[in-house]
């Protein structure tokens, strides 16, 4: 048995396996991990009779493992890549969206060395292996006053605990899954990897026109910078921050422009409805589709200068009526993408629309009035970063634009 007292952040670390694959050094570490937790539920049903009051027998059923984890962004692969990994890939079939990726699995592990060890290398203490486990919900956040983060849950059946030098191994399993040649341990010296390290919120690209003009973070490239909603005061025609007026001889300076938006926090979160389905002859399901149509949501919540600005009437507010009635909708449908400096593209399509709007604060403590979009869409939701390990991964980077709102005239795709 482990020697140790307690674990703590430096004597553990969590890795991935694409689903299929054999051998140890199928295993990567993940960087950046905050948080790792592990829920197990033993589902029970009871079973009664006549004639006494006693159960009869508590049934057992397919045991739940859960698993939480959180990392920043900070150039390395996303946990929502390596959670939905496939070592082929075919262009007619593969891409990078949600259908895309929604019927991979993945093998997480857990690994536990000495309190006593610096960094996660050398020998192991225990470990915690999972296998099939399914992505059940994403998310990603945006805050001005933390790191970038991602958030993901998986979901599966099954989970291996070996201790010490692994002779007990769990009985059930005659050969132990291994971590000994796990690529990619830490020696105490690792860090961040993307442009800006740890991403934080001078690391959100916008393009304020100028940048995107002369130079910047993706030169000529506005698929490369976030897109927001037009009904958001501040943000221009085309998705981008409005800036104000420029420089004394009227061309824009970076160092000229001031924003009329000021945005605080964005979130975008989805949470896939995973139902189990089951056969005959089996106690564990045989696989674990995703419920569509699934809903993916986008909170954009800004410091407010002028109010929320967003008209709602019984019959519409728009000029030119539609319908027989001469109702016209209060909303329109819009685009929605988001960029950062480490490399992290989200692609929410074009089909965005406003579900609700929060105006508040500014009371007599002092507080700012902020307001919050939240905005919802249906099964779109594509994530690209250079570093997925998925074996298209490479492609999809060097073609994001096809995936991040663009049409093959170069020109942006319009709601």
């Amino acid at each position: 048995m482990a020697s140790n007292k307690r674990i703590y952040f430096a004597n553990q670390m969590v890795a991935f396996a694409a689903d299929g694959t054999t051998g140890g050094d199928r295993w990567y570490a993940a960087h950046g991990v905050q948080t790792v937790a592990v829920t197990t539920t033993f589902n029970l049903e009871q079973a009664f009779e006549l004639g006494q009051l006693s159960i009869y027998e508590n049934i057992e059923g397919v045991p739940d493992v859960e698993v939480t984890a959180t990392k920043v962004l900070d150039g390395y692969p996303l946990l929502y890549h390596f959670a939905t990994n496939k070592t082929t890939y075919s262009a007619a079939v593969d891409e990078p969206t949600l259908a895309g990726r929604s019927a991979t699995n993945c093998l997480m592990a857990l690994g536990i060395w000495d309190d006593t060890d610096d960094s996660a290398e050398g020998t192991l203490s225990s470990q915690m292996e999972c296998s099939g486990l399914f992505c059940s919900s994403v998310a990603y956040n945006f805050p001005t006053e933390d790191n970038f983060t991602e958030d993901v849950t998986l979901v599966g059946n099954n989970k291996a605990w070996i201790s010490g030098n692994k002779t007990n191994f769990y009985k059930c399993l005659s050969d132990p899954w291994a971590l000994a040649t796990l690529t990619g341990t830490f020696d105490g010296s690792d860090v961040p990897t993307g442009t800006g390290g740890v991403n934080r919120r001078e690391n959100l690209a916008f393009a304020t026109g100028s940048n995107v003009l002369t130079g910047g973070f993706q030169a000529n490239k506005g698929w490369d910078y976030c897109r927001l909603p037009t009904e958001i005061p501040g943000v221009n025609s085309t998705g981008w921050i409005n800036p104000k007026a420029a420089t004394d001889d009227g061309s824009l300076g970076p160092d000229k422009l001031e924003n009329l938006v000021h945005i605080t926090n964005i979130s975008v979160s989805t949470d896939l409805g995973r139902e189990d389905l089951f056969e005959l002859g089996t106690r564990q399901p045989y696989t674990r589709p995703v419920t569509f149509p699934v809903e993916v949501t986008c909170d954009i919540e800004v410091i407010s200068v002028s109010g929320d600005l967003i008209n709602a009437f019984a019959d519409g507010c728009t000029s030119s009526a539609a319908g027989c009635e001469g109702v016209a909708d209060n909303l329109s449908n819009q685009v929605i993408r988001l960029a950062t400096c480490e490399g992290t593209r989200i692609y929410l399509g074009q089909k965005n629309k406003l579900a609700s709007v929060n105006y508040g604060g500014g009371d007599a403590g002092g507080g700012n009035v902020s307001v919050t979009y939240s905005y919802t869409t249906f099964n779109d939701f594509t994530v690209i970063h250079p570093e997925d390990p998925n074996a298209g991964g490479d492609t999809w980077w060097n073609t994001r634009s096809g995936f991040l709102g663009f049409g093959s005239d170069g020109a942006p795709v319009t709601p």
